[in-house]
């Protein structure tokens, strides 16, 4: 009898792939017509569906505006302006500088976001932070990593504009992550007389989502986001318009939640080899390289199973597809 391959079916079960991959078609959305606060809103959303819903496209702004009743009030996305959470222009990593830190002091009564235009940060009278408009031109602070030394450009700019000067002459605007380092950055200051100086501190509005997706789409209405009274750091879509307005967070209203839609697809994968494949160790080794590559493809929900077929070298028409190891038969 002609002697037999070993040969193994693959089979790869592909389930959602996490809920940050999700793309837009694979949800169902729901308006529910209770009252809550965002924060409520954001907890019921988790416990009965998947969360506030993320508006990606003009379709699903659409699409929620026609599930819902025509009121003259809005209802809550999962739009959220975090004001705390900033980044330093030389690193890049998002942090949390809360109303309260070691060395990071804001100011009384920042940040504030005065007007939603308020994303950059300067140091007011030499120690203590504060919001301000980037466009707005004040003097800089830069950084030098090579002797580790800090330079007053007293020639007012945009932060911007600051950032591009100080990355074109030295390494970039300064930051303060250490006591050490806000204690030579005071030195620096002292006597300078400076009001204002722009430090390396700053932040991506309204990014990301509650369900930590972003979003390049917006359909703010006229003169939004405003943050009147500096209190405004929700996102509601206006019932009339489909208009987007920010809104305090402690407001009671509706909201629009979503499901994520788990799809299932089988790939199968026919592996023939004369080596011994009904082995554990070879099948591990196989499955640990799929496991990595899927890993890297952003697919995080995944199940590998093998399978046997037994095929001839002569190409006999002699195949099984049942379960349980691989066999050899001569």
């Amino acid at each position: 009898m002609p002697r037999m391959e070993e040969t193994c079916l693959l089979l790869i079960l592909l389930l959602s792939g996490g809920l940050s991959t999700l793309p837009p078609h694979s949800r169902e959305y729901h308006f529910v017509s209770q009252l809550m606060t965002w924060t409520e809103a954001q907890s019921y959303c988790r416990e009965h569906f998947t969360d506030l819903v993320t508006i990606y496209n003009s379709n699903i702004n659409q699409l929620l505006f026609s599930i819902s009743p025509r009121l003259s009030t809005g209802a809550w996305i999962g739009l959220y302006d975090d004001r705390y959470s900033w980044k330093w222009s030389m690193e890049g990593k998002l942090l949390y500088v809360g109303s309260t830190h070691e060395f990071l002091i804001w100011a009384n009564g920042q940040p504030d976001c005065a007007n939603a235009k308020e994303y950059c940060v300067a140091l007011q009278g030499q120690t203590q932070m504060d919001d301000r408009p980037c466009g707005a031109s004040y003097p800089f602070l830069c950084y030098n990593a090579k002797n580790s030394s800090y330079i007053l450009v007293k020639e007012s700019r945009s932060w911007s504009a600051a950032q591009s000067y100080c990355r074109t002459y030295h390494t970039d605007l300064t930051s303060i992550r250490s006591k050490e380092e806000k204690s030579n950055i005071t030195l620096t200051l002292n006597g300078s007389g400076v009001q204002y100086v722009w430090i390396g501190l700053y932040r991506d509005p309204w990014a990301p989502w509650s369900d930590n997706t972003t979003s390049p789409f917006t359909n703010w209405g006229s003169s939004e986001p405003n943050n009147g009274n500096s209190i405004e750091y929700c996102g509601d879509l206006n019932l009339l318009t489909g208009e987007w307005y920010d809104c305090y967070c402690d407001v009671r209203l509706s909201f629009f939640c979503f499901t994520a839609v788990t799809k299932q697809t089988v790939v199968k994968m026919k592996l023939q080899s004369e080596a011994d494949m009904h082995s554990t160790e070879i099948q591990q080794q196989v499955s640990q390289q799929l496991s990595g590559l899927m890993l890297s493809e952003g697919l995080t929900d995944f199940r590998i199973r093998w399978r046997k077929v037994q095929s001839y070298r002569d190409d006999q028409s002699k195949k099984q597809d049942v379960d349980g190891g691989c066999k050899t038969e001569d």
